[in-house]
């Protein structure tokens, strides 16, 4: 605990004390690797007690990512925590206490991501993280590098994303184990330590089918295309993103094999890897 009190403290305009969002019964959640709390993004996350409630403490990227999280969840506040406070780079939430939500989970997906897609960006502070740029990029980069590939972190990027697309705001981690249905009945999304803007809708959709068995991804992609599918532009972007995604996770959990098959895999081979793969040709007219 005494580095999260370093990284507590390392924020300028905080007191110098652990407890400076008076808290108690300071304890992790998520992953712990090399000693250091952490969750998909490398940030701390913990769960707390502040005034007499359960409250979620997490890393944003940066300061300017927090307040764009908190921004979100004031947009849609049915659908997200509430966020209580803003330290820097702190976010403290209400800790939402649920159960799974009922019926098909694939629809309840699609509709969560619609509705922050929908989100206007304009209406929203600049978002201070970018899930492409900032996350999959730099880890692909190290693989691909130790497999003598020589590319930079915007040549990669251009071969992903479309100035001609929208740019749309994005939740890369919209998983099952993310949705409950709180006390109240609200469907809460509740890790949203992703929360970015980016111009791949679809890259969210991947992501939110990895955990899923397959006939659940077949639904949900039926769900969310509705007979018409992508683009095939669209979906040749997306299928090089999900490449960079499962080779750069591949890399970082020493399965190096499978990162290097990613990483030298050619585009017809990347297209079929993407999750919905078997769906497209059966979503068309």
């Amino acid at each position: 605990m005494s580095r999260l009190v370093h990284r507590l403290r390392g924020n300028a305009d905080a007191p110098r004390s652990p407890n400076f969002f008076d808290l108690s019964d300071l304890h992790p959640i998520g992953n712990m690797r090399g000693g250091l709390i952490t969750n998909k993004a490398g940030r701390a996350v913990l769960r707390a007690r502040h005034r007499g409630r359960d409250v979620k403490l997490y890393e944003a990227h940066s300061p300017q990512h927090a307040r764009f999280i908190a921004a979100v969840s004031a947009a849609l506040p049915d659908l997200f925590p509430e966020v209580l406070e803003l330290r820097g780079a702190w976010v403290m939430a209400e800790w939402i206490e649920g159960r799974p939500p009922e019926g098909a989970i694939q629809e309840r997906q699609a509709e969560a991501l619609r509705r922050i897609h929908a989100l206007p960006p304009e209406d929203l502070p600049p978002a201070g993280f970018c899930y492409l740029r900032d996350f999959l990029l730099p880890r692909y980069l190290r693989a691909a590098a130790l497999a003598g590939e020589a590319s930079t972190l915007d040549a990669i990027a251009a071969q992903t994303e479309s100035a001609g697309d929208a740019r749309i705001v994005m939740h890369p981690d919209l998983s099952p184990d993310n949705l409950l249905r709180a006390a109240d009945g609200r469907l809460v999304c509740i890790d949203n330590e992703l929360l970015c803007t980016g111009r791949l809708p679809l890259l969210d959709l991947c992501n939110a089918m990895r955990p899923l068995g397959q006939d659940q991804r077949n639904r949900l992609a039926a769900t969310w295309f509705e007979g018409a599918p992508p683009a095939q532009d669209q979906i040749e972007r997306t299928a090089k993103a999900w490449m960079m995604r499962e080779a750069g996770s591949a890399f970082i959990t020493g399965r190096m094999s499978n990162c290097a098959k990613m990483i030298s895999a050619s585009k017809g081979e990347l297209v079929a890897k993407l999750p919905f793969a078997g769906t497209i040709d059966r979503t068309g007219p």
